[in-house]
Parts: structure tokens; C-alpha cells; sequence
């Protein structure tokens, strides 16, 4: 599930990002939407940044059944795994991934506490 909204513009320098352990929180909403997604089966939510969209960086979450290697960090909320890239870790410290359930707009939300600037439509920030 890509959450990409625009062009890479941005390709962000990964070798001064500071490591640290991560926190991240997912929103009763969104608990409830990845649990049905998972469907009972053993699975991961990938919660990248990458470079991109009008503001720098992108939010990109996959849904995977691969587990994480070495360099990923693993959160677990309500039975939902979480795995962070440790160099998106300073990027991702502190956000809260809530879920709209609208027509037009709706999906994952990520409200980023780091974030300086975002961009109008929520998923590329600076």
C-alpha cells in the first residue's frame, strides 16, 4: 500500500539521520482497519519515509509477511506489528497513525510531531 502523492522530487541524504528508539502509535481506528487487513495471518506493517512528494519526504506503508532483519526496529500495538527502518527512525519517533474513514480522502493519516511542513494533502512532509 503505497501512500505516495506526488513526483520524487527530494532525495534525502540517509547518512546523518540519528538512530533512536522509536515510538509510534496507532489510533483505535486504524488498530481496528489493520486488523481486519491481516485477516488472522502473520503479518507486518512497514512504516517508511522516503524521498519525495512536495515536501521532502513521503510516508510509505506495506504491508508485508516478510519478518524485518536486523536493521528494522519492531513496535507491537493490540496485536499489530510495526517495523521501522532505523534510519527513518528520528523521522518517525512520536507520530500517530490514525485512519478516515471518508469517500474522498480517507485512508491512513500520519500526524508527525517532527514534522516542520506538510504538504495539502497530508502525506509528503519536511
Amino acid at each position: 500500500m503505497d501512500l505516495g502523492c506526488g513526483k520524487s522530487i527530494y532525495n534525502p541524504d540517509t547518512s546523518n539521520r540519528e538512530v533512536m528508539n522509536c515510538e509510534i502509535t496507532l489510533s483505535p481506528k486504524a488498530v481496528s482497519v489493520l486488523q481486519g487487513l491481516m485477516e488472522d495471518e502473520e503479518m507486518w506493517l512497514y512504516v517508511k519515509v522516503k524521498g519525495g512528494g512536495c515536501s521532502g519526504y513521503l510516508y510509505e506503508l506495506d504491508l508485508l509477511e516478510d519478518e524485518p532483519t536486523d536493521n528494522y526496529q519492531v513496535i507491537t500495538q493490540d496485536g499489530v506489528k510495526l517495523a521501522i527502518n532505523e534510519l527513518d527512525s528520528s523521522l518517525l519517533n512520536g507520530i500517530l497513525i490514525d485512519y478516515e474513514d471518508k469517500l474522498m480522502g480517507g485512508g491512513f493519516k500520519m500526524d508527525n510531531p517532527n514534522a516542520k511542513r506538510s504538504c495539502g494533502c497530508g502525506l509528503s512532509f519536511a
